[in-house]
C-alpha cells in the first residue's frame, strides 16, 4: 500500500508545518509537525481510527534520528518536532480485528488533517499495532530432535512482512534470542534449530520453550533425561485405559447364547436354596418334638397295676375268699 501525504495546508511558503508517512519496516507512523504560534514549545498531534482518538505524541523528538526514514520530505526548520505514533493494543475493536479496511488519519492540534490512508486487512493492522500478542501473529511448530539439536519453524499467520523477534528459553534460565537459519521469500515460514546443551539440561524433564519479547510462550517441547517414571496422573489414566479396553473386549465377545444358561444356572440355585431351607426346617420339628415333656399315665391303667395277682386256673371268687 502507498501511503499519502498530507501537507498541512497552515504552512509557511514551501515548507509545510506537518508531515507524515508509515514506515512500514518498522511498523510505525513518523512525521514532524512545527506548532504555528512560535510561543509554543512543542505540538501535539493526534492518532485516529475510523474517526476515533487512540493515541496522541508530543512533536519533541530530533527530526535527525529519522532523517533516514523521512527522506524525501521537507525537513522543517525546527530540530525537535519529530514524532512517532504506533496503535495501541487496547485501541483496538472486535469491528477492526479482520479483513475489512480500517481508516487511518493523524492530525494536529489545529484539527488538520496530516496524514490520511486505508489499512487493508490484519495483517498491516497487527504491523501497525503496539504490543501486539504474538500468539495472534505467529505459530511455533516442533519437528523434533535431530543432530542434537531442536528442529522447528515459526509459521507467519497473518503475512505480517517482518522477522519474528522471539525468544527462547531453557526451563527457568534466562532467554536468549532465537536464531533462523531459513525463511520463506514472502516471509511466511522461518526455519530455526536449537543446539541442546548438557551440561544446562537437568536430572528429569526439561522444557525449551519459545516466548515473545514479553514472555508470553508460543509453544515447548519437553525433553526427559535419566529413567522415566508415571506420575499420578499417568497412572490414572493408564488405569482407565485398561478398563475401557477390558470393556470392549467383554462387549465384543459376548456370546448369545450365554443368556439362557445364565438364567437356568440362576433357577437351579433357587431351587437348591430352597431345598435347603424345608430341610433345616424339618430338623427342627424334629427336634422340639423329642424336647417335649411326657404325659401322665390314665387313672384306670394305675387300679389295674396295683390288683393282686391271682393263681393260674382259679376263679376270681376262689381267690378273694
Amino acid at each position: 500500500m502507498n501511503p499519502s501525504d498530507v501537507n498541512d495546508p497552515a504552512s509557511i511558503g514551501a515548507v509545510p508545518l506537518a508531515q507524515a508517512r508509515i514506515d512500514w519496516g518498522h511498523g510505525r507512523i513518523i512525521g514532524f509537525s512545527v506548532p504555528a504560534d512560535d510561543a509554543l514549545a512543542f505540538d501535539v498531534v493526534q492518532l485516529w481510527l475510523d474517526g476515533r482518538c487512540v493515541a496522541s505524541a508530543v512533536a519533541n523528538l530530533s527530526v535527525f534520528d529519522f532523517a533516514r526514514d523521512l527522506a524525501g520530505l521537507n525537513l522543517p526548520s525546527r530540530e525537535h518536532s519529530a514524532f512517532e505514533l504506533r496503535i495501541p493494543q487496547a485501541a483496538l475493536v472486535p469491528g477492526q480485528v479482520g479483513n475489512g479496511s480500517v481508516e487511518l488519519e493523524v492530525r494536529t492540534t489545529r484539527g488538520t488533517s496530516v496524514l490520511a490512508a486505508a489499512i487493508q486487512g490484519l495483517h498491516e493492522l497487527l504491523r501497525l499495532t503496539d504490543g501486539a500478542p504474538v500468539d495472534l501473529l505467529y505459530q511455533v511448530r516442533f519437528h523434533g530432535l535431530a543432530s542434537g539439536a531442536v528442529q522447528g519453524c515459526v509459521v507467519n499467520l497473518h503475512g505480517v512482512s517482518q522477522r519474528p523477534a522471539l525468544l527462547v528459553r531453557l526451563n527457568d534460565q534466562s532467554p536468549e534470542p532465537l536464531a533462523f537459519y531459513e525463511s520463506a521469500a514472502d516471509g511466511s515460514v522461518h526455519h530455526f534449530s536449537i543446539p541442546v546443551r548438557m551440561d544446562r539440561l537437568i536430572s528429569g524433564v526439561n522444557q525449551i520453550s519459545v516466548v515473545g519479547p514479553d514472555g508470553q510462550p508460543l509453544g515447548s517441547y519437553p525433553i526427559h533425561v535419566g529413567v522415566g517414571t508415571l506420575g499420578e496422573s499417568d497412572r490414572k489414566l493408564a488405569a482407565l485405559e485398561a478398563e475401557v479396553a477390558f470393556l470392549k473386549r467383554l462387549v465384543l465377545t459376548q456370546n448369545p447364547e450365554a443368556l439362557p444358561a445364565r438364567l437356568a444356572l440362576l433357577k437351579s440355585e433357587i431351587v437348591n436354596i430352597c431345598s435347603e431351607m424345608m430341610t433345616l426346617q424339618r430338623t427342627n420339628f424334629e427336634r422340639e418334638w423329642l424336647a417335649r415333656p411326657a404325659a401322665p399315665a390314665p387313672a384306670s391303667a394305675a387300679g389295674v397295676a396295683h390288683a393282686p395277682l391271682r393263681p393260674l386256673g382259679t376263679a376270681p371268687h376262689a381267690a378273694k375268699a
